[in-house]
């Protein structure tokens, strides 16, 4: 009865541990090429992960493009601990920076749901660069 009565307790207060494996970067490739369709070299790509509830960035991955115009992400996984309480509980979502000297920058700005593309193409308008924004309170780690 005392199990039963402290089970009851804990699924009342939202106090409920549970394991989750959570999808921190998703697998993702990125294709960039200029407005005539050529594929631009050397291009510094960043995959950058943020979750909710606060909506601050956790981690980014940089890469660049090949002679092919692609970088590709692998996908990071880890085990963690949530609970179902309030903030108990992190729900990640992703965004694409695109820099190339000579060309604007190309930044994303979805912030969750289903708006993030794994498979994303981009058309890069000649232009001035600017660095791809930083997250002033960034709390994870640079990849």
């Amino acid at each position: 009865m005392k199990l039963l009565v402290l089970t009851m307790t804990l699924l009342l207060s939202g106090c409920v541990v549970y394991p989750i494996n959570k999808t921190l970067q998703p697998e993702a490739e990125i294709l960039v090429t200029d407005g005539e369709g050529k594929p631009i070299q050397d291009a510094w790509v960043s995959l950058i992960s943020s979750s909710y509830p606060y909506g601050l960035e956790q981690s980014r991955m940089i890469d660049k493009t090949s002679y092919r115009g692609e970088a590709n992400f692998p996908k990071i996984k880890e085990w963690r601990a949530e609970s179902l309480m309030i903030h108990g509980s992190q729900v990640f979502f992703w965004n694409w920076c695109v820099v190339k000297v000579g060309f604007e920058t190309h930044t994303t700005m979805w912030g969750g749901g289903n708006d993030f593309q794994a498979q994303y193409e981009v058309i890069l308008n000649p232009g001035e660069s600017t660095p791809c924004p930083e997250e002033p309170n960034k709390i994870g780690r640079r990849l």
